[in-house]
């Protein structure tokens, strides 16, 4: 996948530019996990639970609590 850059006619948009970049780490993701023999479904589905736990993760958050790192449980 080649990275896409605005042009100097191009309103700077820093919401398409984050977006795109999750969107091209997700579909690096989704290539890895199929390399090992995950299925296309299965990874949808985790990545929709994950991304739907890391919402609500954020939503039950402070603003405070918004400036550390937020990982699932266990993870460091």
């Amino acid at each position: 996948m080649t990275e896409r850059h605005p042009t100097q006619d191009e309103l700077y948009d820093p919401l398409a530019i984050n977006r795109f970049k999750v969107e091209a780490a997700m579909f690096e993701l989704i290539d890895q996990l199929q390399r090992q023999g995950l299925d296309k479904l299965e990874i949808a589905m985790a990545l929709a639970d994950a991304a739907e736990d890391y919402v609500m993760r954020l939503a039950s958050k402070t603003p405070d609590d918004l400036d550390d790192d937020i990982r699932p449980h266990g993870y460091q």
